[in-house]
């Protein structure tokens, strides 16, 4: 009986012990909030870490920068280089790190649209007609 009611104290004084440091510990919470945004890249600058984009409702370009753990695919979630992003419609997920845009996710949301010139010369050729009444 007393061994059994010394396990119980025991017991109980660990327990106690451990509620005690849980109630005193301070607890942090972080809350992150991911933003989308839909536009078109006009650079990618790996020296930089950098994504520029351009979009039909902001007047200016917008800079986003990327780290090593920033996936970027393509809209079937294949993985793609950033260099192959340049001049795609992609959309951005992001996260504002200590003021800082940080991208998660980049989707390429349509392939790239190459527009090609014509090959070959282009010549201009005018012809130029003359008629004379000789009945006079």
């Amino acid at each position: 009986m007393k061994i059994s009611r010394i396990a119980s104290l025991t017991t109980f004084g660990l327990a106690f012990t451990l509620l005690a440091g849980v109630a005193g510990a301070e607890t942090s919470v972080t809350t992150s909030k991911t933003t989308t945004y839909i536009g078109t890249v006009s650079a990618v600058d790996p020296a930089a870490s950098t994504i520029i984009v351009t979009s039909e409702s902001a007047p200016d370009p917008t800079t986003y920068m990327y780290t090593s753990e920033t996936s970027f695919v393509d809209m079937n979630g294949n993985v793609v280089s950033s260099a192959t992003i340049k001049n795609a419609p992609v959309r951005i997920e992001y996260t504002i790190v200590d003021g800082k845009t940080i991208v998660n996710r980049v989707v390429q949301t349509s392939p790239v649209v190459v527009v090609t010139p014509p090959t070959g010369v282009i010549r201009e050729k005018t012809t130029t007609h003359t008629e004379t009444d000789t009945a006079n």
